[in-house]
């Protein structure tokens, strides 16, 4: 656990924050959100697809209301 957070946080902190996403955990290279409806999940894959994160399917995510991101590697 004694790892350095990723140098993006404070940018996705920021970006959540000015658009009421509820940013709920992070990791190195993910994010999870809330998304409590199918369509409030659709719009926020596509927002965050834009900034480099793309959504990881998981059908129990969908049911919990939370959305799994994961940073897209850059090449």
């Amino acid at each position: 656990m004694g790892k350095e957070p990723p140098y993006w946080l404070p940018q996705i902190k920021e970006f959540c924050r000015s658009r009421k996403i509820t940013l709920m955990a992070w990791g190195l290279k993910a994010l999870v959100v809330e998304a409590r409806s199918p369509e409030r999940h659709k719009e926020l894959s596509e927002l965050f697809e834009q900034i480099g994160f793309q959504a990881v399917p998981d059908e129990d995510d969908a049911y919990a209301g939370v959305l799994a991101l994961s940073k897209k590697d850059s090449a």
